[in-house]
C-alpha cells in the first residue's frame, strides 16, 4: 500500500511538473511560429495518412498515381494505349501487364482524378485494415474481384479498356455491406444508409453521364458474390499464400499496428 501511495504521489508530482513546464512554455512563447503549425499542413497530413496506409493499398494507389503522373508530364496527360485492356495484344503478343494496368486508370490527371483516387484510397485502405489479423484475406478479395471483373467485362461484351471504375464499385459495395446500417455523409449535403451508397453512385452515373450504369452494376454484382461466398466461408486462402505473410514478421507487424484503430 505504501508503494502504491508512493507511485501515485510520484505520478502526481510528474504531472504537476509537466503542467508547470507547459504553462511556462506558453508564457515564454507568446508569439506563434511556423513550427507551431507544421503538423497541420496539407503536406504533413498527407504524409501521415500515407504512412498509416496498409501495404497493398499503398502499392495500388501508388502505382495509379505514378502512371497517371507520368502520363501528365511525359505524354500530354494522355494515358498510354499500351496500358489499356486489349485481349488480342495480351494473348497474342504476350503483353500480360494489360489486365493489371487497366485497373489503375481513373481518368487524366486533374482535380477529378485526385478526388477519385482519394476516394478509392479511403475505402480500399479501410477494408485492408479491417483484415489486420488475416491480411491474406484482403488479397484474396482483391484477386477474386479483379478476376471476375475481367471475366464479366469479357463475357458481357462491354469492350472496356479501363477497369478502375468497376473495381471502385466492387470495393464500395463490400465497404457498404461491412458498415451496413451506419449513416454516411454524401458530400456534406445529406446522409444515407451505408448499404445504399453503391446504388447512389450507380444512379449518379445514370443521371450525370446519361448512360446505363452497367459498369457500376457489374461491380455491385461481383461485390455481392464475394460477400455471399465469404459469409459461407467458401473463399479460403491456401496455406502457401498465408505463409507469404506469416514468414515476414515485419510485414505482419505493420498489419498488427492497425488493431488499435478497431479496438
Amino acid at each position: 500500500d505504501e508503494d502504491e501511495d508512493e507511485d501515485d504521489a510520484a505520478a502526481a508530482a510528474l504531472l504537476d511538473a509537466e503542467e508547470d513546464d507547459d504553462d511556462s512554455a506558453l508564457l515564454d512563447d507568446d508569439d506563434p511560429t511556423d513550427d507551431d503549425f507544421a503538423g497541420d499542413t496539407l503536406k504533413a497530413r498527407t504524409k501521415k495518412a500515407w504512412a498509416s496506409t496498409p501495404p497493398l493499398t499503398q502499392a495500388y494507389v501508388g502505382a495509379s498515381l505514378a502512371l497517371t503522373g507520368a502520363s501528365f508530364f511525359l505524354a500530354a496527360n494522355q494515358w498510354p494505349a499500351f496500358l489499356n485492356l486489349e485481349w488480342t495484344a495480351t494473348l497474342k503478343r504476350a503483353q500480360l501487364w494489360r489486365p493489371l494496368t487497366a485497373f489503375l486508370y481513373y481518368g487524366p490527371f486533374g482535380m477529378s482524378y485526385l478526388l477519385t483516387i482519394h476516394f478509392v484510397w479511403t475505402y480500399m485502405g479501410t477494408l485492408e485494415k479491417l483484415q489486420y489479423a488475416e491480411p491474406w484475406d484482403f488479397a484474396v478479395m482483391m484477386g477474386f474481384g479483379a478476376a471476375l471483373l475481367l471475366l464479366g467485362v469479357g463475357l458481357g461484351g462491354m469492350n472496356s479498356r479501363f477497369l478502375g471504375h468497376n473495381l471502385s464499385c466492387f470495393l464500395v459495395y463490400i465497404w457498404a455491406r461491412t458498415y451496413e446500417g451506419q449513416e454516411v455523409s454524401v458530400m456534406e449535403f445529406f446522409s444515407i444508409k451505408a448499404e445504399l451508397l453503391p446504388w447512389f453512385f450507380a444512379a449518379q452515373t445514370y443521371l450525370l453521364e446519361h448512360e446505363f450504369p452497367a459498369h457500376d452494376l457489374l461491380g455491385i454484382a461481383i461485390g455481392h458474390l464475394y460477400t455471399v461466398a465469404r459469409q459461407r466461408k467458401q473463399l479460403q486462402a491456401p496455406k502457401f499464400f498465408r505463409a507469404l505473410y506469416t514468414s515476414r514478421p515485419a510485414l505482419m507487424a505493420r498489419y498488427e499496428a492497425f488493431a488499435d484503430e478497431f479496438e
